[in-house]
């Protein structure tokens, strides 16, 4: 079985802020004192991993089971770990913190030099109670930082 890796990368966005890694981090630093931030961490690298090693349309519109031992014990998610938004070629890898909370990264794909890139932007919480969607404004966000990716790609990817 020939698999491939995709390299997940993280990158400054418009205002030279990586989002999505300062939240990691901060998820981090919380998982050291809080069993839900622990079991939110195991369960986002589970998904991080699995998204390394699988085409993006194996994910798209197919619920994919998510198994981690947290304590000894297996936890199980089923969901939808992956969605378009709508301006291609944007995606979300979606992950449901609670019943009201739930946590979104907005990424693109991306191939350079024979390597394949899910180039990772923006990062937000969606709520139910209140209603905060911040979908549109963070895809639209997230489609302009692939635009600049396209022009240089060796700066982003590369750090040259």
């Amino acid at each position: 079985m020939n698999i491939s890796e995709y390299k997940l990368i993280m990158i400054d966005d418009e205002n030279g802020q990586n989002v999505v890694r300062n939240f990691l981090q901060k998820l981090y630093e919380k998982s050291k004192t809080s069993l839900d931030a622990k079991l939110h961490l195991m369960f986002l690298n589970s998904a991080f991993n699995l998204l390394s090693v699988r085409k993006l349309e194996t994910l798209i519109n197919t619920r994919t089971e998510l198994t981690i031992t947290f304590n000894g014990e297996q936890r199980t998610k089923y969901y939808h770990l992956v969605k378009p938004l709508r301006l291609i070629p944007i995606y979300e890898l979606r992950y449901a913190m609670s019943g009201n909370k739930h946590l979104r990264f907005l990424f693109f794909p991306f191939q350079y030099k024979r390597q394949y890139y899910y180039v990772f932007v923006k990062c937000f919480v969606k709520t139910r109670v209140p209603f905060v969607d911040e979908t549109d404004k963070m895809r639209n966000l997230t489609f302009a930082m692939y635009k600049k990716v396209k022009e240089k790609p060796a700066y982003y990817l590369e750090g040259i």
